[in-house]
């Protein structure tokens, strides 16, 4: 049964008409009471079809046995069939208005299924306000009373929704659902319904089983015009979906259920592409409850694994929960239930982190909505979940809604849905703007050496330079030499890479009050084999304007390099600062010195041994770029660090 059943608590749907009767006020014929008792007998047996069958043959007897009608009603109440069930309802309310006050609420509640609303708001809002509702305190009218005000208000204020199918290059006459999707949308993952013998028509769940599939976006066309199941030992004969896909698309974790090496019903799994194959996919043991572990979405950085799970100590039968992982999957922490504000006591689902790292969205039939599972989105404010957000009608019907994704650049949302049709197919549309998360761009590419041109595993580093608060982490990959890293805009990021037997690499990137925000960045990276001479460029040193004196966005950088001479104790280096051309060369002479020296100062001040530091100022006789533009000009206003010895 679904969600609205639960609206009603401990009362039983076969109340007075479950029971055999000899006579009734509504009705004299001997044959339609005869019949209704066979009903009642068939239906007490589990045999609702018969029973079906024989109430027709007593109300064809009788139209106006209203007993009768009732017991068709609660029936068809109790096989989730709201639309007959309603019509029979409405006939005993038509033969006797007055012979149960308290059919209102099931009108109400069943109008509410059929996505009736104005009609289920005129029933509720009767039996609310007409009648004793101390006697019917075990009915749940209260809420059904706010999921019905929702949803009549949501229905007559629509957002904007155009769904897309993605075309056949993903979908088919199968069930494709649960996408997936990197964050330069290359790569899409998603969960494909097939048969088990593809020479067998049948589609009955027996016959049918779950793979992984994957397409690749052609970015002549912006179409994924093809899909492949996924490469490796990913796909069993046994059920393999309800998966996530890393930044990168290079991590993956997926749902698999009763294997042998799980730890419940179902259990996470983890697997990694490399060289082009994915690896088998390895239980996340140290994540995963005896209880039922799914649904789940990495975080952009992949320290968090979002999920849903029935496991103890949650607020309903599913809950949302994170834990902190490392980059094998295994467990950093203990997994962390986002709350009651997130969390209700029904059911939550199906959780998505966009890469802005603060915007959720998720799937939930515990908070108000328009039918079954609704979407709902979610804010975090200095680390608190806000009161979720239904995204509105008509993205949310009467049926059931789940797995939502949305793109980085938060204009694009993929979900699955059957459209009218007989099978699910993955849509996109345009996100309205009150559910938009944050604008999140990336920079990718790879790390090389600057000398070989031979691909380098590297230490990516991407630091906040107002918190100072390390964003993310990552090693860019072994034999390519591949990175990928988000970026959510409004802020200013260091991006530093780093190798052992390597000069440290420091980049700057400023997102604030940009153009074309959702502009992606793609930077191959060369990293200087450590040797006397080489020269970096420190490009998150910031100065007041013709100052010496360091901006506080200064200090995540001066500290990176507080760490890489400690890594290094041998290493002995000079800081040089450099200006444009604008003032005097005695001027900027006297500035690059100052500046320099305030570096040199801070350095010494944590610790650095003067013995290893000296310090030249530059001014504008050593430009990188002409200073006949501002670009120019702010390119030839740094602080570079070069290597004296390494002995």
């Amino acid at each position: 049964m679904r969600k609205i059943l639960t609206f009603l608590v401990l009362i039983s749907f076969f109340t007075f008409s479950c029971k055999a009767q000899e006579k009734s006020a509504y009705t004299t014929s001997k044959s339609a009471i005869k019949s209704f008792n066979t009903a009642v007998s068939f239906m007490e047996r589990g045999q609702n079809k018969a029973a079906i069958d024989e109430v027709n043959k007593a109300i064809e007897k009788d139209p106006g046995f209203l007993e009768a009608w009732l017991l068709k009603a609660e029936i068809y109440d109790f096989l989730g069939e709201p639309k007959e069930s309603y019509k029979a309802y409405s006939k005993v309310f038509e033969i006797d208005a007055n012979y149960d006050p308290a059919l209102s609420f099931k009108l109400a509640a069943n109008a509410y299924r059929m996505g009736e609303y104005s009609v289920a708001k005129t029933y509720i809002d009767y039996f609310c306000n007409e009648i004793d509702t101390i006697k019917y305190r075990n009915y749940d009218f209260r809420r059904l009373k706010k999921y019905i005000d929702f949803a009549d208000s949501a229905y007559n204020n629509p957002v904007a929704f155009n769904p897309v199918n993605l075309g056949p290059g993903v979908n088919t006459t199968y069930d494709e659902y649960w996408p997936s999707l990197s964050v330069d949308e290359e790569v899409l993952v998603f969960t494909r319904q097939i048969p088990i013998n593809m020479n067998n028509p049948s589609r009955s769940p027996d016959s049918m089983h779950e793979d992984l599939f994957v397409a690749l976006l052609n970015s002549e066309t912006g179409q994924y015009e093809s899909s492949f199941p996924l490469p490796g030992n990913v796909n069993t004969r046994l059920n393999e979906g309800a998966q996530c896909v890393s930044a990168d698309g290079k991590t993956c974790v997926i749902t698999a259920c009763n294997r042998p090496d799980g730890k419940g019903s179902c259990d996470l799994y983890i697997m990694f592409l490399k060289n082009n194959k994915w690896t088998d996919p390895k239980n996340l043991t140290t994540v995963n409850s005896a209880s039922w572990d799914s649904n789940p979405s990495l975080s952009a950085d992949g320290k968090y694994l979002f999920f849903s799970s029935g496991r103890t100590g949650g607020y309903g039968k599913t809950d949302i929960w994170v834990i902190e992982i490392d980059a094998e999957g295994k467990a950093k922490s203990e997994a962390k239930n986002l709350g009651d504000k997130i969390n209700t006591q029904y059911e939550e689902l199906s959780p998505f982190i966009h890469p802005d790292g603060k915007t959720l969205y998720f799937a939930s039939n515990g908070h108000p909505g328009m039918g079954d599972f609704d979407l709902f989105f979610s804010k975090s404010v200095d680390g608190v979940w806000q009161t979720p957000v239904n995204v509105g009608y008509p993205i949310n019907t009467k049926g059931e809604e789940r797995s939502l994704i949305v793109n980085a650049k938060g204009e694009i949302a993929m979900f699955a849905s059957t459209a009218g049709k007989k099978d699910l197919d993955i849509y996109y549309f345009e996100i309205p703007e009150e559910i938009k998360p944050v604008t999140v761009t990336y920079v990718k590419g790879y790390v090389y050496d600057s000398k070989t041109n031979d691909k380098l595993q590297a230490k990516c580093e991407l630091i906040d330079l107002e918190t100072e608060e390390k964003v993310v982490e990552i090693l860019s990959d072994a034999q390519t030499g591949e990175y990928m890293v988000c970026l959510p805009i409004n802020r200013d990021y260091a991006f530093n890479v780093e190798k052992k037997g390597y000069l440290f690499y420091s980049e700057n990137f400023s997102l604030t009050n940009l153009e074309n925000p959702e502009e992606p960045y793609v930077m191959n990276i060369p990293l200087q084999p450590l040797s006397d001479g080489v020269v970096v460029v420190l490009k998150n040193i910031f100065f007041e304007f013709n100052s010496y004196e360091l901006l506080p966005e200064s200090y995540a950088e001066l500290n990176k390099v507080v760490e890489y001479l400690i890594t290094n104790p041998n290493l002995k280096i000079e800081i040089g600062g450099h200006t444009d051309n604008v003032g005097t060369k005695a001027y900027n002479k006297t500035l690059s010195e100052n500046r320099a020296k305030s570096v040199f100062d801070y350095l010494v001040g944590k610790g650095i041994e003067k013995s290893r530091l000296s310090y030249q100022g530059y001014d504008y006789s050593m430009p990188i770029a002409t200073n006949d533009t501002n670009e120019g000009r702010a390119l030839n206003r740094r602080t570079e660090f070069k290597v004296i010895s390494n002995k």
